[in-house]
């Protein structure tokens, strides 16, 4: 009943096996598309021979980045659930 009335939480759970399979299909989905990705960095290789290494790096780094915010972003709004319970466990 509490479920239904919105009184307890189901969002951790929730959140942590998102949090999981964003971090497995993001990835996933990049190394199906690395092909597109490849042709990009060719592109501007040839057109920027010079930062060659720089490009490569930069992605690296995005990725990272990216995967970090990700993780960033999920541990935030369990943080917030779990203050609301704790809240709750106080208050009541």
């Amino acid at each position: 009943m509490n479920f239904l009335t919105f009184d307890s939480f189901i969002s951790i759970p929730i959140l942590i096996a998102f949090y999981y399979l964003g971090a497995l299909i993001i990835p996933a989905l990049l190394w199906t598309k690395r092909t597109w990705i490849v042709k990009i960095t060719d592109v501007l290789t040839q057109s920027f021979p010079i930062v060659t290494s720089r490009l490569i790096l930069g992605f690296m780094f995005l990725f990272m980045g990216f995967e970090l915010m990700w993780r960033m972003m999920f541990e935030m709004l369990i943080g917030y659930f779990k203050m609301i319970e704790y809240l709750q466990h106080i208050a009541g």
